[in-house]
C-alpha cells in the first residue's frame, strides 16, 4: 500500500512539473508552411525603399543574408529557460527572465540574446551594435506556430516586419 501511494504521488508530481514547465503549449518541433508566410523579400524592399541609392543595396544584401525562412524550428520551454533550434544550427538556450546572454552566430557575429514568456507568447530578442531582431512565437487555435519577426536599426527608415507560419511536425 505504501509503495502504491508513493507511486501515485510521484506520478502526480511528474505530471504537475510537466504542466508547469510549458503552460504556453509552444514546446515542440515545427515544419515550415512557406506558402502561407509573408514574403520576406517584399518586407525587406519596403524597409529599404527610402534609403538613398548607395545605402539601399548594402542594406538589402545584409538583410537578405540574415532573414530567411527556416525549414524547421524546435522549441523547448522549461521552468526557467527556453531552448530554440533553427534547422540544423546549434540550439540557443536562454533564461526566460529576460536576462541577456552572449551568443555567437555560426558566422562569428556576437549578439546579446534574451527571452521572455508572457501570455502564451515567447519573445526572443537579438541585440547587436547595428540593430535588433525580435522573434515572437505564438500559436493560433489550429495549432499553427506564428513567427512574427521585426528587425530594426538606426540605419533603416522603418523596421523590417514579416510573419512565417509553421505546422507541428508529425
Amino acid at each position: 500500500m505504501l509503495i502504491r501511494t508513493f507511486c501515485i504521488v510521484l506520478v502526480g508530481c511528474i505530471a504537475a512539473f510537466g504542466a508547469s514547465a510549458d503552460e504556453s503549449g509552444l514546446s515542440g518541433t515545427y515544419k515550415s508552411v512557406s506558402e502561407r508566410g509573408t514574403d520576406i523579400s517584399q518586407a525587406i524592399e519596403k524597409a529599404v525603399e527610402k534609403l538613398n541609392f548607395i545605402k539601399r543595396p548594402i542594406a538589402r544584401g545584409r538583410l537578405s543574408r540574415t532573414n530567411f525562412a527556416y525549414k524547421e524550428i524546435r522549441i523547448e520551454i522549461g521552468a526557467s529557460e527556453a531552448e530554440i533550434t533553427y534547422d540544423t544550427q546549434a540550439p540557443i538556450r536562454m533564461p526566460l527572465s529576460g536576462e541577456q546572454i552572449k551568443w555567437k552566430r555560426a558566422d562569428g557575429e556576437v549578439f546579446e540574446v534574451s527571452a521572455k514568456l508572457a501570455d502564451g507568447k515567447l519573445s526572443q530578442t537579438y541585440r547587436a551594435e547595428d540593430g535588433a531582431r525580435v522573434n515572437s512565437f505564438s500559436k493560433d487555435e489550429h495549432g499553427t506556430l506564428h513567427l512574427d519577426v521585426e528587425v530594426s536599426s538606426p540605419q533603416l527608415p522603418e523596421p523590417v516586419k514579416y510573419t512565417l507560419l509553421y505546422r507541428p511536425a508529425s
